[in-house]
């Protein structure tokens, strides 16, 4: 008896620590058509964000890593990525564009999200995804300052960076001002 108790606490570490076989969304996947619309900063900030983000990562992101710039009306900018960039330094980048090093913080007001489209292996179980929007974004209220959440078929999920695991949330967070970025 009490080696078939210590067999199903070890299983439950097991299970706790590896997923078991619930539905967990991955840290590797797939996507594309990245974009990330901005508002708060102006483009010669953003440039400068993007220039520092480079270099912090310089030795990890792929040599022909690039991004593109647009600007829009009421102080909206667009940045693409026409050389393609790895999922986990998409969402890197987008933390780092809304806590960027060296600017003021506390007189402005950010709003950004990322969107992309679904390639691969974001719920291993579910290919359904494949082929659908995401949505990336900084949460309401974000105490952490190193995790992304996401939306796609109404579902939330959160990306902490410490983890590096997809987690689904019940509570979405998502700030209402996104929706206004166009």
């Amino acid at each position: 008896m009490r080696a078939t108790r210590h067999f199903f606490i070890l299983m439950s570490i097991f299970s706790f620590l590896f997923g078991g076989c619930s539905q967990q969304p991955t840290g590797n996947f797939s996507i594309s058509d990245k974009e990330l619309i901005v508002k708060g900063w102006n483009a010669a900030e953003l440039k400068q964000i993007v220039g520092d983000f480079q270099q912090i990562y310089r030795d990890r992101l792929p040599p022909n890593f690039s991004i593109e710039f647009h600007t829009g009306d009421g102080g909206i900018s667009r940045v693409t990525f026409p050389a393609d960039m790895k999922p986990e330094f998409y969402c890197w980048f987008i933390n780092y564009c809304q806590y960027p090093k060296g600017f003021d913080l506390k007189s402005r007001t950010i709003l950004l999200t990322g969107r992309a489209t679904i390639n691969s292996d974001f719920l291993p179980a579910d290919q359904s995804l494949i082929g659908k929007p995401i949505k990336f974004y900084i949460p309401t209220d974000d105490k952490d300052y190193d995790v992304v959440f996401a939306q796609v078929d109404g579902q939330s999920y959160k990306y902490p960076f410490s983890s590096e695991r997809w987690q689904r949330v019940q509570e979405p967070r998502l700030p209402v001002e996104v929706s206004y970025l166009k």
